[in-house]
């Protein structure tokens, strides 16, 4: 039976993919409407054409028989090998399943079946991701160099910070953050009121006639209108954050006023008093400022590190897996969160601090996850009592199978239906009460703890309640002003122990 006739037989006229019979030259012997309509051929008659022609690649074909050869030789048949056609202008791609016939008697190959399937649209699909994978890895690398660039700005800027907040405090930058800012902030607010009440005095101890010869009308007026503003000074500017620029400022405005002053006509010693409050006033201030700046660098320092990881983590040489101890995770998780902590005056309280027990994973990874959980906490308490620093439990169990690592703070709420659903594991979401007091964050925190959980075949668990249950109902609108403890649960399975 010759090959038309095979063809005939089998009738692949009405298969739905493309079926030919090409004869060892290249001649298209035989093949349905598919694979005509593919090539642009004729859908009815005989076909006259070599298929030869339509390579895009002349040397293709040589190189497709011998893979069919090769196929043949160990008792298969070519598969899904892609070829490139071109039919008139047109590009167009198909995966080509092929098998040699041979006559029975002489063993000589007399024709190619096979048959095409049209992948033009994938491979094309595949083109254009692979290219914008490649430029997203491209991207990817350099957001990742410029982040760690600016990691670098952010330290310089945070040892400058040090050195200015040594010689304003006249002591170790170790012994300053000690103190904590609200204690700070009170005492601008009492220099505040020493200053107002040291302007009044002056005022109020001097002649208009003697006055006027010290300074001009002007300048009395602006000196005078600064003591309301210095005694009302928690009132008028509400939040530590805008008080200390305000009043370093006004301080400044003060001591410029009194540059200004004839020398010899008011009391010596009320201006000297004056001009000491000013410069103190100006000092403190600019110490608390500094201070806070130091602390937002730290924390903005944290955030860009844990978001260059994030970003870079599919992009880096792949790291095997390999068995690691929970409690030396727990421990590079601390270290690098050490100095956040220290500047944001929040004590890490750790328990079950001789638990170990290990666990398989891609130690990066896991760093990174529990640091961000620990960052978070840190970011999120309040303080709860004046005599003692806001803190933070770690605690480090097992549990049918599974390693955990528990991080709670007592503070800043999330609502539960952020929990319930999911939202706060969405990349870039932050909670409804995360922006409480101005906190800086990015939102891939908990996406990338979960994510890294679960890439460890574990999970991560997030509960938060009222540390007073009951206190306030939750039907109440300031329901969510009140401090939540909050508990977030990384868990991955314990290592095989073999």
């Amino acid at each position: 039976m010759n090959p038309p006739d095979l063809l005939r037989e089998l009738n692949i006229l009405d298969l739905p993919i493309g079926v030919y019979v090409v004869a060892p030259d290249g001649r298209l012997l035989a093949c349905n409407r598919p694979v005509r309509a593919l090539f642009n051929l004729p859908l009815q008659g005989d076909v006259r054409a070599n298929i030869a022609q339509f390579y895009a690649d002349p040397k293709m074909r040589d190189a497709l028989l011998g893979k069919a050869a090769e196929a043949e030789a160990r008792g298969a048949h070519l598969e899904k090998e892609i070829v490139a056609f071109r039919v008139g202008e047109r590009k167009i791609y198909v995966e080509d399943y092929c098998k040699p016939l041979r006559d029975p008697a002489t063993r000589e190959i007399i024709a190619y079946v096979g048959c095409l399937v049209d992948v033009t649209a994938e491979h094309e699909a595949d083109k254009r991701e692979s290219k914008f994978q490649k430029r997203i890895e491209e991207l990817t690398f350099d957001i990742g160099r410029i982040l760690h660039a600016n990691t670098g700005t952010l330290l310089m800027a945070q040892q400058t910070l040090d050195g200015v907040a040594e010689a304003l405090g006249q002591r170790a930058i170790k012994e300053l953050i000690t103190v904590p800012l609200e204690e700070r902030d009170e005492q601008l607010i009492k220099e505040a009121a020493l200053l107002a009440n040291a302007i009044d005095k002056l005022a109020q101890a001097t002649e208009p006639e003697r006055r006027c010869q010290a300074l001009s009308g002007a300048h009395w007026d602006a000196l005078l209108s600064k003591i309301a503003p210095l005694r009302q000074a928690r009132d008028l500017v509400p939040g530590m954050e805008m008080r200390a620029p305000a009043l370093r400022a006004t301080a400044h405005q003060i001591a410029a006023i009194c540059q200004e002053m004839t020398p010899g006509v008011l009391a010596r010693e009320l201006v000297r008093e004056t001009v000491r409050a000013a410069a103190q006033l100006e000092n403190s201030s600019c110490l608390v400022d500094a201070l806070m700046t130091r602390t937002a660098i730290i924390q903005m320092d944290s955030t860009l590190r844990s978001l260059r990881d994030f970003i870079t983590a599919d992009i880096r040489v792949y790291e095997p897996k390999k068995k690691l101890s929970v409690k030396q995770l727990t421990d590079q998780a601390l270290a690098q969160i050490a100095e956040f902590a220290r500047s944001s005056r929040v004590d890490i309280v750790r328990r079950d601090r001789d638990f170990d027990t290990a666990v398989e994973g891609v130690e990066r990874d896991l760093v990174r996850a529990l640091t961000n959980l620990l960052h978070n906490a840190i970011k999120y308490s309040w303080r709860r009592d004046r005599a003692k620093a806001p803190w933070v439990v770690i605690r480090t169990y097992a549990r049918a199978g599974m390693a955990c690592v528990e991080v709670e703070n007592w503070g800043v709420p999330i609502a539960q239906e952020e929990i319930e659903q999911g939202l706060i594991f969405q990349l870039g979401y932050r909670g409804k009460w995360s922006k409480d007091r101005g906190r800086l964050g990015t939102g891939i925190g908990l996406t990338d703890a979960k994510r890294t959980a679960q890439t460890h075949y574990g999970d991560l668990r997030v509960a938060s309640r009222p540390s007073n249950p009951g206190w306030i109902q939750s039907d109440d609108p300031t329901f969510y002003n009140q401090p939540f403890v909050t508990t977030v649960t990384f868990c991955i399975p314990e290592a095989v122990r073999r």
